[in-house]
């Protein structure tokens, strides 16, 4: 397991790339951001827009959102500084949490129509249970929801335009293929989202798919009836979340409480679900050996505001690899399991080779039941 030179990025995150200097991905995009002419990449934003623009009588194009700092940038900019005419569509969590509630009700104090799409809950949670046992991440099916509940709104309001935020691919490292794309469709979905679990999978779970139709993508026939795009926000503006969290924090938005969310380093992002900043971090954690705190702050490095030394040192100060357990007993509850069958299974989807273990192969802890990385980047 190595680390990125520049950043603290592992090299056991999926996909990820290194150059022969050591240097990942990611950091090399930052570099390409460097390179673009934003007045040009805007002009071409504003020739797309000017085909889907109306008299603000109709609906402008779809926004996606959780009620993020991400999601007020987007509805914000799209409305004051492009003058589209955006509908927000919110999936909702299959758990939310008090602040993500105050800050999507902020968006729409912000002046803007939003549609909800809340999902059957005794179906949404055998889904978080295939998730949680079968695929080791416990929002599989949130993320699934996240992308396919604003293009099923598209098709219904036939609404072609949807504008997403950034390109995780470019923002965080991903294949070269896709990193440029200033698109998000089907295949992005497939490749980056699901797992290799596609929802008519389902079936063999015992899910009935009539009950899922919210997870479920619209037929090919039915996008290109409607000629649905899905455009990155990130790829025609600069895109940096440290700005977006102040943008956001003027109007009203409100950060977490309670300060940094569990294995992340600050108090600023997945703040909507009582699981998916902690326990989906940590499953993330337990698999690649890294988690939430390790990417802000290479996001930090890479943006000038903090040295690589630095990072490392607040990186050991928080929390990321420790067991997120404020809001355990909630997911016990949700999936109605115990606190034993919890913790086995996260065993089960731990990388024993960027663990400690003992001289039978157990996973060795310290004195807080805490896993004991083997690996950990290194001051330069």
């Amino acid at each position: 397991m190595k680390f990125c030179q520049k950043c603290l990025m592992p090299s056991t995150r999926p996909e990820q790339v290194f150059d022969d200097g050591g240097v990942c991905d990611a950091c090399h995009s930052v570099n390409k951001k460097q390179l673009i002419d934003w007045n040009v990449r805007e002009k071409e934003f504003l020739e797309i827009l000017e085909r889907y623009r109306s008299d603000g009588s109709k609906y402008d194009c779809i926004i996606p959102v959780s009620g993020g700092k991400d999601s007020v940038y987007q509805a914000i900019t799209m409305r004051d500084r492009f003058h589209m005419n955006p509908l927000l569509v919110n999936h909702i969590p299959c758990e939310t949490t008090l602040v993500g509630q105050e800050n999507i009700t902020i968006m729409r104090e912000l002046g803007f129509d939003m549609i909800q799409v809340g999902a059957n809950r005794k179906a949404y949670r055998e889904m978080v249970r295939v998730g949680f046992f079968k695929l080791g991440d416990c929002c599989w099916a949130e993320h699934i929801g996240i992308f396919t509940a604003p293009i099923r709104v598209a098709v219904q309001y036939q609404i072609p335009l949807l504008i997403w935020g950034e390109n995780s691919q470019f923002e965080y490292g991903g294949p070269a293929a896709k990193r440029d794309n200033n698109f998000l469709d089907r295949n992005w979905l497939e490749q980056f989202q699901m797992l290799g679990h596609r929802i008519d999978d389902l079936v063999h779970d015992g899910i009935n798919l009539n009950d899922v139709k919210t997870f479920k993508y619209p037929s090919d026939d039915e996008v290109h009836s409607v000629g649905v795009t899905g455009l990155f926000l990130g790829y025609f503006t600069k895109w940096d979340s440290r700005h977006n969290i102040d943008f956001s924090l003027k109007l009203g938005w409100k950060p977490n409480p309670d300060g940094p969310v569990e294995n992340a380093w600050n108090e600023f992002e997945n703040l909507d679900c009582k699981w998916i900043g902690g326990l989906h971090d940590y499953m993330k954690f337990i698999k690649y050996g890294y988690s939430r705190a390790t990417d802000q702050l290479s996001i930090e490095i890479r943006h000038g505001r903090m040295s690589r030394n630095q990072a490392i040192d607040e990186l050991q100060k928080s929390s990321e690899g420790k067991i997120p357990w404020k809001y355990v007993p909630d997911f016990l509850n949700y999936l109605q399991i115990s606190e034993q069958q919890f913790l086995e299974n996260l065993d089960r989807f731990t990388n024993k080779r960027i663990f400690e273990v003992d001289s039978k192969g157990r996973l060795r802890r310290d004195t807080d039941g805490n896993l004991i990385r083997k690996f950990f980047p290194e001051k330069i």
